[in-house]
């Protein structure tokens, strides 16, 4: 049994190689040379968790976030963040202020956001900084391309605001060959030119997430905005390659142990039954701790570096595994989820693909009861929403 600092919590934690994401963040560097980098890390940076790894990205020189909402933004700034942090998804207008209190950088797409931070920076003697969402093909978010000189004239007339940015998102970037991306890059292309037609000219222009940083230069322009590449995954099998890997794990340990006869089923809706005597492991994880549901029956964790098939639904706080083939397995044996054991890795992305899935939703789905362990630099940290083992 690997003993761990996390032994007297649940026996269920992510484990956070900080040292990893450092080693991303240098490969990334390499491929876009001196261009600034906005490193994403809304949805608690994928899981990873947002304060801890926007510390560990500032001290490596990282100066720009991007996060999703205004709360996240907030929760950074509570963290100790320092640099620029953008609200790609825009705010409501009641949050004017809290915007402007937080020094937050928000994506404006409606008119009521252009008044109600224009108004709140006027009341403050300020200027607000925001970026300009366009939507160039996304079709979620932003000021449609054709309506961006009507636009223009909105943020020409709002005195109190400064237009710092204008971005958009790609839709189809990690499929290389699609030529849409090249159309949302002219239609973006056409938009600024037309921003700088009625004199407004952000210093920050920007297209490329991560699969555009992988294969679309010409979509770098002024910054890029890495997001699942920083974490060790690629967008999509059809990327061209670059040397990242994975920066979380997640481990938990066997509870109980006990043998089976043949007919006895497990779970749930009875969707398994024993086809002859077994061994089979109960752990200390669930959907609520990262595994989801509809992995029972068809995935595996790794137990002392061999695969353990997944018997049964998957339950909220438990998962049982079959270790009939792996007669040394004990209790309190460490199971591996996500990550390495042994010749075996185990990723995010292998996970995503017995339920049809992806890797952002297996990342983001490992619950907040799930302690995460830091590791970087020689040192470790324990981030827990429980401060401190109960006694």
């Amino acid at each position: 049994m690997r003993p761990s600092p996390l032994d007297a919590y649940r026996p269920t934690w992510a484990e956070i190689d900080l040292d990893a994401l450092a080693a991303n963040l240098a490969v990334i560097r390499r491929r876009v040379g001196a261009l600034p980098i906005m490193a994403v890390v809304k949805a608690d940076a994928y899981g990873h968790g947002a304060v801890p790894v926007a510390r560990a990205l500032e001290a490596a020189g990282v100066a720009h976030f991007g996060v999703a909402l205004p709360e996240e933004g907030v929760e950074l700034r509570r963290g100790g963040l320092r640099g620029q942090v953008l609200v790609l998804g825009g705010f409501a207008p009641p949050q004017a202020e809290l915007i402007l209190a937080h020094d937050l950088t928000p994506a404006v797409f409606r008119p009521d956001q252009v008044e109600s931070i224009a108004r709140a920076a006027a009341a403050k003697g300020v200027r607000a900084r925001v970026h300009l969402k366009v939507d160039t093909g996304m079709g979620r978010l932003g000021v449609p391309a054709a309506d961006v000189p009507d636009f223009a004239s909105l943020l020409e007339g709002a005195r109190a605001v400064t237009v710092s940015g204008v971005f958009s998102h790609l839709a189809v970037a990690d499929e290389p060959s699609d030529p849409f991306t090249r159309t949302q890059l002219d239609r973006f292309r056409q938009a600024v030119e037309t921003l700088a037609q009625r004199g407004i000219r952000p210093e920050q222009v920007h297209l490329a997430n991560s699969a555009a940083i992988m294969d679309h230069e010409p979509a770098w322009l002024t910054l890029v905005r890495p997001g699942i590449i920083l974490y060790g995954y690629a967008p999509s099998a059809a990327m061209t390659p670059l040397p990242i890997r994975p920066v979380l794990s997640l481990r938990t340990r066997i509870i109980y142990l006990k043998q089976i006869p043949p007919g006895t089923s497990l779970g749930y809706g009875r969707t398994y039954v024993a086809a002859s005597a077994a061994r089979v492991a109960s752990l200390a994880l669930g959907y609520d701790d990262g595994l989801p549901r509809p992995a029972g029956n068809r995935g595996y964790v790794l137990i002392r570096g061999r695969r353990a098939p997944i018997v049964g639904r998957i339950s909220m706080d438990l998962t049982t595994v079959d270790v009939t083939a792996i007669p040394e397995a004990s209790l309190g044996d460490e199971a591996l989820v996500i990550g390495i054991s042994g010749p075996e890795s185990l990723g995010a992305d292998r996970i995503a693909s017995w339920i049809g899935g992806i890797t952002w939703e297996i990342l983001c789905g490992i619950g907040s009861r799930v302690p995460r362990l830091y590791r970087g630099a020689g040192r470790e940290q324990i981030v827990s929403r429980f401060a401190s083992p109960l006694v």
